[in-house]
């Protein structure tokens, strides 16, 4: 029986001159879940899903300064996979 491995991790992403913390959870290779909230503490939930080799927001009713800053969150993603396949790599070699 293959071994599902949770994965979550927090990124700091500036995004209209502001440090923001998101959340991430894998739920497969494809899906991430990811909250984060704004100014006035309100928490916002939305999906990050991997379609046609590229990382993209997948609810609309996301608010603009999310949907506007795509761009700016999906490169946690992208480095949190490498290093997600760099230990697999590792892992295989011991």
């Amino acid at each position: 029986m293959p071994y599902a491995q949770n994965i979550a991790f927090t990124s700091l992403i500036k995004i209209s001159g502001r440090l923001r913390e998101f959340n991430f959870r894998r739920r497969s290779e494809t899906l991430y879940d990811v909250d984060t909230n704004d100014e006035r503490g309100d928490r916002y939930f939305f999906n990050v899903e991997k379609l046609n080799e590229q990382w993209s927001l997948r609810n609309s009713s996301s608010p603009t300064w999310l949907t506007q800053n795509e761009l700016l969150i999906t490169p946690a993603i992208i480095k949190q996979e490498q290093e997600i396949s760099n230990s697999v790599i590792v892992s295989k070699k011991e």
